[in-house]
């Protein structure tokens, strides 16, 4: 029997790297075409396994949707930390944070349109909606807080409410968006002079 020396990581198992070829499918098949033309079939040949093996890893296509969006929730939290962590209006933070969202909306956007799509009549992926919803609003509402007590902000709506406005102005920004980097400039004028007023943003149209 194979031992592993003390002190070293066991690698991914045959099993850990099927589930990770079945979800690297997914996201190739989505680039090309809607959630609901894939198959089962397809994420199966793509992972290289057989259809009944799928079902041992995953008990639907929506499930694979599902572990995908978590995937991409732990993305978004990451990269929007020093804009949410932060104070006052910094435009390098917050730009960084809005290019990260939009290059993901390039790259997975037919998944994520599909998903807001199907929120609606899907409690799982409505789940997922609705707790990064909350997790970006509360994080928001904390910072709007944080800077107006410090007199960086001036007041207005409640923090939450405000935050709210913000998380669905992205939202509906890049999902109709044939180019999601290219609203990045207006979006990073627009939330500043939502939070902050008439901040003079560098660069930004008059």
């Amino acid at each position: 029997m194979t031992t592993v020396p003390a002190g070293r990581r066991r690698g991914p198992s045959k099993g850990d790297l099927r589930e990770r070829a079945i979800l690297e499918t997914a996201r190739e098949l989505l680039s090309g075409k809607p959630l609901a033309d894939i198959t089962i079939d397809e994420l199966a040949a793509g992972a290289r396994i057989s259809r009944s093996s799928f079902y041992f890893y995953f008990e639907s296509k929506l499930a694979v949707v599902v572990a995908l969006l978590r995937g991409l929730a732990g993305e978004l939290g990451r990269d929007a930390e020093p804009w949410l962590a932060g104070t006052g209006p910094d435009v390098p933070a917050l730009r960084a944070s809005l290019v990260a969202l939009a290059t993901l909306w390039r790259d997975q956007g037919r998944l994520l349109a599909g998903a807001l799509a199907a929120a609606p009549g899907c409690p799982p992926i409505a789940e997922w909606r609705a707790g990064l919803r909350e997790a970006h609003v509360a994080r928001l509402a904390a910072r709007i807080e944080r800077d107006r007590a410090a007199g960086l902000a001036p007041d207005g709506p409640a923090p939450r409410v405000l935050a709210a406005l913000v998380d669905d102005l992205r939202t509906a920004a890049f999902a109709a968006a044939p180019d999601p980097e290219a609203l990045v400039d207006d979006l990073v004028t627009v939330e500043l002079r939502m939070l902050y007023g008439d901040f003079p943003v560098p660069g930004s149209r008059p």
